[in-house]
């Protein structure tokens, strides 16, 4: 399976997950679902995972030292679903999802020696794709925050200010913390956007002190 297949695949049971979740930002563990589907060798999952985000279709919302990922689905990655993707396993996917789901059994994760886990960890863990992580959340924000019809107009003006500010903090090599999390703390008051601002919290607290 190709990288782009195997993308795509993480992506189509993404999308069923966050389809089922009681809300449409709610954030999944990698590392409890991707063995069901064959997802074992933690390279091969990275490189899928690095172009998802690359492409804006995902979100990571964090990194543990055990080499855990949190991860949720964006806009743009439910239409590239609904549209069926590019390379046909979507549609295979749809047709027969069973014949890509695995028992434990089947799918032992294979063991991964101390340095090559290091390795990826450290791939993982790179400012960049952090910072691609933070702008697909802050573009996903946004878009939530403007067709949620029970914020005030007005509320939403100040909100959609304070956001222009967090991205400009964002942009800044030399960062005012304190003004992050005070506008933090403000989109947290908001119930539709608050798991994404959540998990761009982690990100900050873990790539941004």
């Amino acid at each position: 399976m190709t990288t782009e297949e195997l993308a795509e695949l993480f992506l189509a049971h993404l999308y069923e997950l966050a389809d089922e979740a009681p809300h449409p930002n709610f954030l999944f563990s990698v590392n409890d679902f991707a063995p069901k589907l064959g997802l074992t060798d933690r390279e091969e999952l990275q490189k899928a995972i690095n172009y998802l985000g690359d492409r804006g279709f995902i979100i990571l919302a964090s990194f543990d030292m055990f080499g855990g990922i949190s991860t949720g689905i964006t806009i743009e990655g439910s239409i590239f679903v609904e549209k069926g993707g590019e390379t046909g396993i979507i549609e295979q996917y749809r047709k027969i999802p069973q014949s890509f789901v695995r028992t434990p059994s089947e799918s032992p994760p294979p063991a991964m020696d101390r340095e090559r886990s290091e390795a990826v960890n450290e791939e993982k863990q790179s400012p960049f794709f952090a910072r691609c992580s933070v702008e697909a959340i802050l573009k996903d924000i946004e878009d939530v925050l403007e067709r949620d019809d029970t914020v005030a107009a007005e509320a939403k003006k100040d909100l959609l200010s304070d956001l222009a500010t967090l991205k400009i903090q964002m942009e800044r090599n030399v960062k005012n913390r304190q003004i992050i999390n005070v506008v933090l703390d403000n989109l947290l008051s908001i119930p539709s956007i608050a798991p994404l601002v959540t998990g761009l919290n982690c990100i900050v607290e873990a790539y941004f002190r």
